[in-house]
């Protein structure tokens, strides 16, 4: 960690220091920093520091993009005195009350909710994703029977994730929502139940009170639980406001359940069931004849999409897909595309180069990219030289058409090189190699393209002489 102590200080130093900073958070390749005053923080500063690929300022959070070792870095931040926002938010109220306090619009609160909530599940997703392509593969291949123990055993693991998505939607909604994560597992939890199941099962009338209670499996839902806990947060703190201070401790998680897990039950939960329907209408109707047009759209336009951070946005999208059919042809097929295109342009600049820096940046960067991350590349490649972005448009936009008119369909949530395991299920091998053509599309057509359009005159130093480690391989 001693290597990152510096990096850690600098940035702080660039936010306005740790006085400036309510909090922090972290995903694949940026640390989300949440400020006091915006306004404080040095932009140009942050961009120049090395080991910095880029800095994205949005209306709720500063974001600084580092890289694969992402998490090395926020660690250091955190032991320099920034409060972690992953941690218990009963002991951080401070840095809680600021950043709810913060103005910003329905829109960009929406979709913070929704990274919050959502891009946490996804290795999950993708484990079990990958187990049941293990499972198809071992009937394709006649390497077990389906019928065998082993086989029900893995099956029941790969279904894990997707069957109890409310409960980790739960866990993640509680911290962005800041309510008691112990009662929301358990108010989403009443979904899950085996006696509600088999009630629902059964065909039976239930009703609460004399109140109907709609028959609805919430299995492998997403909707439902995000609008609960969502509602819960109000619940929680009106009760709070109402109990006397001696019976906090017992009333409040006591009310709260009671009040939150029948209204779910009764209101909520259909009512998330429905826009669930609606948000699978949608995306059956994005995905019709014309399909192909939305894809490769989707695909060109994905590095803009990724510049803004709107792509967790899309996260329901195609998490909503997985759980209703298990499959996914538009979202992760257009990043596919997308983040394949943008390696193979990053790749065909490492090849060009005379530069030596620019060869080593680019050639990480490529390998970045192809593994599903493509900030480096984008901030420390193609933006730059501005060519390599709209080869790698094109390439993403050519190869996304021919995705959507040969229906490549994807059976683990994946958006890098290994979506080629993915690509296997009950479309039988003409998807793989649909797949596979798909991909390797979007590599060459880049590459070329790159080749083609960028001048080797224009391949000077790259920008604030980043180093390799910058821009560092993630998987």
């Amino acid at each position: 960690m001693k290597k990152y102590q510096q990096l850690a200080k600098e940035i702080i130093q660039g936010l306005g220091g740790t006085d400036n900073v309510n909090s922090a958070v972290h995903c694949a390749t940026r640390l989300r920093f949440d400020l006091k005053n915006s306004e404080a923080a040095d932009i140009d500063r942050l961009k120049s520091i090395e080991g910095v690929v880029g800095v994205n300022p949005t209306p709720t959070q500063l974001q600084v993009i580092i890289g694969s070792h992402v998490g090395e870095v926020f660690e250091e931040v955190i032991r320099q005195g920034v409060t972690n926002g992953d941690a218990d938010v009963d002991k951080q109220p401070a840095a809680a009350s600021a950043s709810a306090n913060k103005e910003t619009s329905i829109f960009n609160k929406v979709v913070d909710t929704i990274t919050g909530c959502m891009t946490p599940m996804i290795p999950a997703l993708t484990a079990a994703g990958m187990i049941k392509v293990i499972l198809s593969l071992s009937t394709t291949f006649n390497w077990m029977s389906n019928e065998s123990s082993t086989y029900r055993v893995l099956d029941f693991i790969g279904d894990g994730a997707f069957y109890f998505m409310p409960i980790l939607l739960a866990v993640f909604a509680a911290n962005k929502f800041k309510v008691n994560t112990s009662i929301a597992i358990i108010v989403v939890g009443v979904f899950l139940h085996p006696n509600f199941s088999q009630w629902v099962a059964s065909g039976d009338p239930i009703s609460f009170l004399g109140m109907p209670i709609q028959g609805v499996i919430y299995a492998a839902s997403v909707i439902p639980a995000l609008l609960t806990i969502w509602a819960m947060s109000y619940i929680e703190r009106g009760v709070d406001k109402i109990t006397p201070q001696s019976l906090k401790i017992l009333l409040n998680p006591t009310l709260t359940l009671l009040i939150t897990a029948p209204l779910a039950l009764i209101v909520i939960g259909p009512l998330g069931n429905y826009a669930g329907q609606g948000l699978a209408w949608v995306i059956n109707l994005m995905q019709g004849q014309l399909g192909f047009i939305m894809v490769a759209l989707l695909a060109a336009g994905m590095p803009f999409i990724v510049m803004t951070g709107m792509h967790h946005a899309l996260t329901p999208i195609f998490v909503a897909s997985f759980a209703a059919t298990g499959t996914e042809s538009l979202i992760l097929v257009a990043q596919v595309c997308a983040n394949l295109a943008q390696g193979g342009a990053t790749l065909a600049v490492a090849f060009k180069s005379k530069q030596k820096n620019v060869k080593s940046i680019a050639a990480a960067a490529g390998i970045s990219a192809i593994m599903g991350i493509t900030e480096p590349a984008l901030y420390g490649i193609t933006m730059k030289y501005k060519k390599p972005l709209v080869a790698a448009c094109i390439s993403a936009g050519i190869s996304g058409c021919f995705a959507g008119l040969m229906h490549v369909t994807l059976y683990v949530p994946q958006n890098s090189l290994m979506a080629i395991l993915g690509f296997s299920g009950e479309k039988g091998t003409s998807n793989v190699i649909a797949g596979i053509a798909m991909m390797v599309m979007s590599v060459v057509l880049s590459f070329v393209l790159t080749l083609v359009l960028q001048k080797d005159e224009k391949l000077e130093a790259a920008p604030a002489e980043k180093t390799a480690e910058g821009l560092a391989v993630n998987s």
